[in-house]
């Protein structure tokens, strides 16, 4: 099971009061103890918190929620890994190192580094079944607090980007982000320049930042190692839209062979194909109720070479044209389960 750690609902109760909510009333509905906040490294079911942040959205009518209780956050709500953050010499070595210790924040975080053309891009994803406009917003909002707080605030992204649609009111999201924003966008996340990432940190030591290593070495990190069906549909997300989530790309990421991935699949039960289709299920229920992207942006995320393949296998899988669909304003369901 996928869990996240409590801290992630810091400040949750003082927003939800802003908001016009009983906190204490939807943490009792949702399952979690009150005093379950008090300890920030309890681990709580991702599931229960996402969906605490999408109903808490959707019952105040505040489309902001995920991006206020970023707000409320603090860097050194991170726990032990903001000890090693703003210790490193740049936000390189900031995104590097968070990335190497990000189940140590959550686990269902996939951060990842990408340089594209004269452009570094931090993207930010969730595991498959995990998607939800909340929780991106919420993930984004605080990767820029904890990559600005790291460079000692001389370092902002040149631009932050969400698939979101636009909101209504995008007040709160350019408060908490003052950079431009692109709403609409095909990935989660910031860019920057490389120059920009390799800006020296005024707060950088060695030498602390080789004692918070050795430190976050020493600390459990639960839950355990996820099955082989899990990592699969974690490197099918990240493969999809560059067209290459084939069982051969994907073993090469897991590093072993493809002969070996669909043994080990076998012995779980499962198939690549069965593990494909269900990652494309559910991003493109996903893509569809929560973007405005048009059906062929949409198709090519997805890892398809033209819309009308998209559609021919989408209306197979939902009974219905993508753009039919969209228009009977179905919601995904971000605890995994799609759409009827």
């Amino acid at each position: 099971m996928h869990q996240m750690r409590a801290v992630t609902l810091s400040g949750y109760l003082e927003v939800a009061r802003s908001v016009g909510l009983d906190g204490p009333r939807m943490l009792r509905q949702a399952g979690i103890a009150a005093d379950t906040l008090n300890d920030p490294e309890m681990r709580l079911p991702a599931n229960v918190v996402i969906g605490l942040l999408d109903r808490s959205a959707q019952l105040s009518g505040c489309e902001a929620f995920g991006v206020l209780l970023a707000e409320a956050r603090s860097f050194s709500s991170l726990g032990p890994v903001s000890l090693l953050l703003e210790r490193l010499p740049n936000v390189r070595e900031v995104i590097l190192a968070a990335i190497l210790f990000q189940r140590h924040m959550n686990d269902v975080l996939e951060l990842s580094l990408q340089d594209v053309d004269d452009a570094c891009l931090v993207r930010v994803d969730l595991a498959p079944g995990y998607w939800s406009v909340q929780a991106f917003d919420h993930i984004v909002a605080m990767t820029y607090r904890v990559l600005t707080t790291a460079s000692g605030y001389r370092w902002k992204p040149d631009c932050v980007h969400l698939v979101r649609k636009c909101p209504a009111d995008p007040v709160p999201w350019r408060r908490v982000m003052p950079v431009p924003i692109e709403f609409g966008d095909t990935f989660n996340g910031l860019s920057s320049t490389p120059e920009a990432l390799l800006m020296s940190n005024p707060m950088a030591d060695a030498v602390m930042a080789n004692h918070a290593r050795r430190l976050l070495h020493l600390l459990p990190v639960t839950p355990v190692e996820h099955p082989l069906r899990e990592r699969v549909r974690r490197a099918i997300t990240l493969l999809l839209p560059s067209g290459r989530a084939t069982i051969d790309q994907v073993a090469a990421q897991l590093g072993i062979s493809p002969r070996s991935l669909q043994r080990r699949l076998e012995d779980e039960g499962h198939q690549f194909a069965e593990l494909l289709a269900g990652v494309r299920r559910e991003l493109a229920a996903a893509y569809l109720a929560n973007s405005a992207h048009p059906v062929t942006t949409v198709a090519g995320l997805l890892g398809y070479a033209s819309p009308s393949s998209f559609t021919r296998w989408f209306t197979a899988e939902f009974g219905l044209p993508p753009k039919a669909w969209r228009f009977g304003n179905k919601e995904y369901e971000p605890d995994g389960r799609l759409p009827h």
